[in-house]
């Protein structure tokens, strides 16, 4: 959500929120801002005239989407990568190519190089890997606490960004509270239970069909996407520490 917007800024907002059709490259269309009216903008249309008003939470400044796989060197070519490439495979249906970005790192050290050079591009996270209750497992460094990692992330100093983990148990409280109250992190999804990577990939599809394509704030989007995992997995939504859209 795009926040103290004003008038003449080139924002991206969903196409089936403007009524437009979804036979396009990308779900969004980047347009100006031509009026706003307490939470509800209009942009300009692809024909020149202004379009209705839409609620702010479903403008964004920026839009983009960073796959961070996260190897463990044993399971990568028989989980990790596949769950990697169907994810990459659905984003690059849902929006332009420039709008998405797979990285592979298995160190604090790659992490750490790949996020400098890139965060500033992107408005939300995918991280896959294996986790447990407080950690989540590199190849070289062993199991990392969120401390630990919102260390290496906050040292660049971004923005706050919308994560969804795919690892297992990181939507326990010991690792996601201290994660969604850290500067970096405007809301974590992630799962209360090991989770198959099959239905990871589904939710985190199902996921961003809602959020993205028809531009459904974050709670709403996850709302909608928790009722339509199979098997008991369960996905918690956490935002500055408190567990939301939940229970």
């Amino acid at each position: 959500m795009a926040r103290n917007l004003q008038v003449g800024e080139t924002v991206y907002v969903s196409r089936a929120r403007l009524g437009l059709g979804a036979n396009a490259p990308s779900a969004f269309l980047q347009a100006e801002v031509m009026d706003l009216q307490d939470r509800s903008v209009r942009v300009k249309l692809p024909d020149g005239t202004w379009s209705d008003g839409v609620a702010t939470s479903a403008v964004h400044r920026n839009i983009g989407v960073l796959i961070l796989r996260i190897g463990d060197f044993a399971t990568e070519t028989t989980l990790l990568d596949p769950l990697a490439k169907s994810v990459l495979q659905y984003f690059r249906l849902l929006l332009s190519d420039d709008m998405v970005c797979l990285c592979r790192c298995r160190s604090m050290e790659e992490l750490k190089h790949f996020w400098q050079q890139l965060h500033g591009a992107y408005s939300h996270v995918v991280i896959i890997g294996h986790g447990k209750q407080s950690a989540i497992q590199f190849g070289v460094n062993g199991w990392l606490t969120a401390q630990s990692i919102i260390e290496i992330l906050e040292s660049s100093n971004p923005g706050p960004k919308s994560f969804l983990s795919l690892c297992c148990k990181t939507g326990y409280a010991a690792f996601a509270k201290p994660f969604s109250q850290s500067s970096i992190c405007d809301s974590l999804i992630a799962p209360f239970h090991s989770v198959h990577g099959a239905v990871a990939s589904q939710f985190c599809q199902t996921y961003f069909a809602h959020h993205l394509l028809s531009g459904d704030t974050v709670r709403v989007a996850f709302t909608h996407s928790r009722t339509a995992i199979p098997g008991g997995t369960h996905f918690r939504l956490w935002q500055k520490g408190n567990v939301t859209g939940d229970e």
